[in-house]
């Protein structure tokens, strides 16, 4: 399959350009698929692309428009900045043998603009993947069939670096709780805002790390039976069973019953396996629908906290 990558920043390029034993980056999982004829990368920083042809030997160009040969394209990844995505996306509807886009989450910088790019390629008939890596992971179905059995549940969340950035993988892992039948309360308003999210079985707190540049997202959940607790950037998770304690009375014993850990040395890599795979038709519908209850969540929050800035 001929491949581009549209963008070389962090997801791009950068995040294991020093790790030659990792594949967090889409321009190496492109690289070491067999089954990608990887073409050339799309950047308009000049240092970027120098630094990609030196690393991958491969060709890199400044603008989309420079492609020639438009027909031999059949995958585009984009990982630009999100305000471009919609523009990206209707470049790329010009390249009339094109089958799949992978896109970075949430896609788009807002719920329109999702709904717009979605609108697009479906005229196209070009299968649109959004890059929510852990859900094209099979251990995610150990932790949404855990998530659907909690019942009168409380949870914390900590998200980082912008509402937009991670608050969103948060949430996209949270979809077995039924994303938009659910409430908003800001608790705390601002640029990135602390919230809570009131679902049909229970509530979420959502806190803001204030600290810049670094991140730090995590999880708890618990209810009478299960505690869900994640580590190391909701990469690892582990469940508890709740018991009473016959021998002290109004306690509690918690038994860890399953732990696990999302691929993340190799998230792109696996991301790249699934959406080139002819069987993914399935996936597709989940991670379409997964992303549109994201950004109608994320929508409603940014719209009742504009309210009272």
């Amino acid at each position: 399959m001929n491949a581009i990558l549209i963008g070389l920043g962090n997801v791009g390029l950068n995040y294991d350009f020093n790790s030659p034993a990792n594949i967090l980056t889409h321009s190496k999982a492109l690289t070491k698929n067999r089954k990608i004829n990887f073409l050339f990368a799309v950047d308009k920083s000049f240092k970027q692309r120098k630094k990609f042809v030196k690393k991958y030997k491969t060709s890199a160009i400044k603008r989309l428009e420079e492609i020639k040969n438009r027909g031999d394209i059949e995958l585009a990844i984009i990982s630009t900045n999100t305000n471009s995505h919609l523009q990206t996306i209707n470049k790329l509807m010009l390249f009339k043998k094109l089958k799949v886009i992978l896109i970075e989450k949430p896609c788009g910088k807002n719920l329109n603009e999702l709904l717009k790019i979605c609108k697009l390629c479906k005229k196209q008939k070009i299968k649109l993947f959004i890059n929510y890596n852990r859900l094209y992971e099979k251990k995610y179905s150990i932790l949404i069939n855990y998530i659907k059995k909690l019942k009168k549940f409380k949870g914390i969340a900590y998200y980082s670096r912008g509402l937009m950035n991670n608050c969103p993988h948060i949430l996209s892992i949270l979809s077995g709780l039924n994303l938009t039948k659910s409430s908003i309360k800001i608790i705390k308003y601002g640029v990135n805002p602390d919230f809570i999210i009131k679902f049909l079985n229970g509530e979420i707190i959502f806190i803001n790390s204030p600290r810049k540049n670094i991140s730090n997202n995590e999880i708890e959940i618990l209810d009478e039976s299960y505690k869900i607790k994640s580590r190391n950037e909701i990469n690892n998770f582990e469940i508890f069973k709740i018991k009473k304690d016959n021998l002290i009375k109004n306690n509690f014993k918690y038994t860890l019953i399953n732990k696990f850990k999302f691929n993340d040395n190799y998230s792109q890599q696996n991301v790249l396996r699934q959406i080139i795979s002819a069987n993914n038709i399935k996936l597709n519908n989940f991670i379409n629908k997964t992303a549109l209850d994201v950004s109608v969540l994320l929508d409603k929050v940014t719209k009742i906290n504009k309210l009272r800035k």
